[in-house]
């Protein structure tokens, strides 16, 4: 009997030893130890933790939950790859989840780019996604593609249409598989959704892996059993080529700086992005005659940037800069403004097709003791829809306007700037308590200094504009 049983013991055994050689040998590895969450990282470890065998996030009314909350995996960026995993998803009403996958990871540690987005209570149940960027890129039974100029088409996946076959409330799989522009879900070993991504400024053909807490109602979601395959080894980051002290300099004195492709996540000042997420971009590539080769901007399509009412020049002097492009070549809106109407002005760099020229200007007003003052050149100086450096700065002598580090109009002024409680605004201005002459554009950077800077800093400025920042 023992002998039988022994046999049987070993039986059992080879079986097992063979099942895990056949795993192994598919190339598939584990990234989750189903024990712990190390190899993992997160802001807020309160609302993870492993609960029988799974990674599990969870809100409750007692522990809400605001902004989302991501766990990024720590093994480095993806690039082609498959990806295996079980998750389910309960909770309170029409709950959203999901994973990041070639994402970018913002400074506050929220993520943009590529997302395998659910949510319960709809009839599509899951989606392939771009979070803070186009949004819906292929629903469930859809097979889309974006061509260069980003035009989207789709074709059916018949298989995939009508009733779901999996309901997110229990466990089932998803096998996400990304080959260059072409990513591809499946939901329990059939074909849900996929993209062929052919747009070079907002493809993603690596990034960073993390799964999801949505915000909003009382919440639990699980993923265990999480085993990825490398097709493609992702290639490293290129250091930053601005080394140069004096340019590091420059932006530490400034009183604030903005880069303004990561949508103000994380800046200091604080910087909002308003509204939400419907009405811009984050993370496309610059484009355009003066783009910097392998930069990142933010596209705004009635968005603009509030950093509330409390930053100022001082009292004599003040430096804003802005690098935009308008595709469209209007520059009829606003640009960087604290301003509550012609009477309620701090500084305002600006555009408007003022009546002294043809065509559109690019003007800088400010407000002192001895009244307001103004200068601007017409666009039709420069290349309409070129990207370009813009700088107006008051040095309590006179007012002075740049494009590019030249000089395009001045004027002798005095007097102390007047101040306001009113926001300061880039791509939009106030005016008598509205919101007014969105910019609709693209944006690298925006920063302001509480000095005048001197001609050889603008010439940094001008210098840092050819290369990547």
């Amino acid at each position: 009997m023992r002998i039988v049983f022994r046999l049987f013991c070993l039986a059992i055994c080879a079986e097992a030893i063979a099942a895990s050689a056949a795993e192994s040998d598919d190339g598939f590895r584990p990234i989750f130890d189903g024990r712990s969450l190390e190899g993992w990282e997160m802001p807020d470890p309160s609302y993870w933790t492993v609960e029988d065998g799974a990674i599990t996030a969870r809100i409750t009314k007692e522990h809400p939950c605001a902004v989302n909350q991501y766990l990024v995996w720590k093994g480095g960026e993806l690039a082609d790859f498959e990806l295996k995993l079980k998750s389910r998803l309960n909770g309170e009403g029409g709950i959203n989840n999901g994973f990041q996958f070639r994402s970018r990871v913002l400074p506050d540690h929220d993520v943009c780019g590529y997302q395998m987005d659910n949510n319960l209570q709809t009839p599509w149940l899951v989606r392939l996604y771009d979070e803070y960027g186009r949004h819906t890129l292929a629903w469930r039974g859809e097979r889309a593609t974006f061509d260069p100029s980003g035009d989207r088409t789709v074709a059916k996946i018949s298989d995939a249409e009508g009733a779901a076959w999996f309901r997110l409330e229990d466990w089932h799989e998803y096998h996400l598989t990304c080959i260059g522009p072409r990513i591809a879900l499946r939901i329990d070993g059939r074909l849900a959704a996929e993209v062929q991504d052919h747009d070079p400024r907002r493809q993603e053909l690596q990034g960073a892996l993390a799964l999801q807490l949505h915000s909003g109602p009382p919440t639990v979601v699980q993923f265990k059993e999480i085993r990825l395959k490398i097709l493609k080894a992702a290639l490293p980051k290129p250091r930053t080529p601005e080394t140069d002290e004096q340019l590091h300099a420059l932006r530490r004195d400034a009183l604030a700086w903005w880069d303004l492709d990561t949508g103000g996540h994380g800046a200091k000042p604080p910087l909002r992005h308003i509204p939400g997420w419907d009405k811009f971009e984050l993370n496309v590539r610059a484009t355009g005659r003066g783009a910097q080769p392998g930069a990142d901007v933010v596209l705004l399509h009635g968005a603009y940037f509030d950093a509330g009412p409390d930053l100022h020049g001082s009292s004599d002097a003040v430096t804003v800069y802005l690098r935009a492009r308008d595709p469209q070549g209007a520059w009829n809106s606003a640009l960087f403004a604290k301003r509550g109407g012609h009477d309620r002005v701090h500084f305002n760099l600006f555009s408007a097709d003022l009546p002294e020229t043809a065509g559109p200007d690019i003007g800088f007003e400010i407000r002192t003791t001895q009244g307001s003052a103004g200068v601007s050149f017409p666009v039709s100086k420069i290349d309409p829809t070129a990207w370009h450096d813009l700088v107006g700065r008051y040095d309590g002598r006179s007012l002075e306007l740049f494009c590019e580090g030249r000089r395009m109009a001045a004027k002798p002024w005095m007097g102390d700037l007047t101040t306001n409680r009113e926001p300061l605004l880039i791509a939009a201005e106030t005016d008598a308590g509205k919101v007014v002459r969105h910019f609709h554009g693209e944006l690298q950077t925006a920063a302001l200094w509480l000095y005048a800077l001197a001609d050889k800093e603008l010439d940094l400025l001008n210098r840092r504009s050819s290369i990547k920042k």
